[in-house]
């Protein structure tokens, strides 16, 4: 299994037997993983887009590689999650999503998660394009962006009705 560590975290890629795991139980998580979950872990959003997740992984297992549970390495607890969305072995390009539990927001990790992600991207051959949305009214997710060097693309947002849609492009250097 592929990871990707900094100096806090592991980001261990999301397999289809974390997924269904995933599914099951948090307690079947941690059987699998061998490290406690947070009780808050995955919010309501991930979950319900898991069996989503799970079909695509069932056809196309390689897509897994493009998504990574965020574990705190000195805790050894899962505390969110990133990755991308789509099929970037098709388009190139990546759209990527993030969520730390409420716990551990607000300590830089996800700034940590995200800059690590985006090196190992960097060196993926078949990614052209990195981007990534936000609600305009989530500060501390614009804040990660901004952080991590993405680039407000204004004329793209868009207003849905939970909200101003902000879009956001990361240009490889």
């Amino acid at each position: 299994m592929e990871f990707i560590e900094t100096k806090r975290l592991l980001l261990i890629e999301y397999t289809r037997e974390m997924i269904e795991a995933t599914i099951a139980g948090i307690g079947e998580l941690e059987a699998v993983l061998g490290c406690e979950v947070s009780e808050d872990w995955p919010g309501i959003d991930f979950f319900f887009y898991l069996p989503y997740v799970l079909d695509n992984v069932k056809k196309k297992p390689e897509m897994t590689r493009w998504t990574r549970l965020v574990i705190l390495k000195e805790e050894n607890i899962v505390i969110g999650e990133i990755g991308g969305q789509g099929d970037p072995d098709e388009t190139g390009e990546i759209e990527l999503g993030y969520s730390i539990v409420p716990e551990f927001q607000h300590h830089g990790y996800m700034t940590e998660a995200l800059s690590a992600m985006l090196a190992w991207l960097k060196e993926q051959e078949v990614i052209t394009r990195i981007f990534a949305r936000s609600f305009e009214s989530n500060l501390a997710s614009i804040g990660v962006l901004e952080r991590t060097g993405f680039v407000h693309q204004m004329n793209e947002d868009e207003v849905q009705s939970g909200g101003k849609i902000t879009h956001w492009e990361w240009h490889k250097k």
